[in-house]
């Protein structure tokens, strides 16, 4: 089975239902239920979807959908070592790098975010797609 780790944006779009986003997204939701591939987030992202969801955008029953989306993924932790591995990589970002290495740590096989030019310093063994594109060219299952 394919393991797919979702950035923050793309976890979000899904939860918001935010558009069009959602729409190019929503297929890797229905792909995880069918077993298909396996949905990945972070401790991390968790944060991020918790503050976005109640105080950024204070979604209507923000609770229910971050417990429904949250059920249908893993959820890794990155720790110490992974979290000085992303202050001393060359992303500028350093959330991202975070992110991205808490994947790679997990042997995921697919980075999917919108904003894939923040990920310059990914290694071939990690892919960073956009959600759209993983979709159109990957044969997940």
């Amino acid at each position: 089975m394919v393991d797919v780790f979702l950035d923050t944006d793309v976890a979000f779009d899904l939860i918001s239902k935010r558009e069009p986003f959602f729409t190019e997204a929503l297929p890797l939701l229905q792909m995880a239920g069918q077993r298909q591939l396996k949905l990945q987030i972070s401790e991390a992202c968790l944060a991020h979807l918790i503050y976005l969801s109640y105080d950024i955008y204070k979604l209507s029953k923000a609770k229910e959908r971050l417990i429904h989306f949250v059920d249908a993924c893993d959820v890794f932790s990155g720790g110490k070592a992974i979290f000085m591995q992303a202050m001393e990589s060359e992303f500028t970002n350093k959330e991202d790098a975070l992110q991205y290495y808490i994947a790679l740590h997990h042997h995921c096989d697919y980075f999917l975010t919108r904003n894939t030019g923040d990920y310059k310093h990914a290694v071939a063994r990690l892919p960073v797609l956009t959600p759209s594109v993983f979709l159109r060219n990957s044969t997940p299952g």
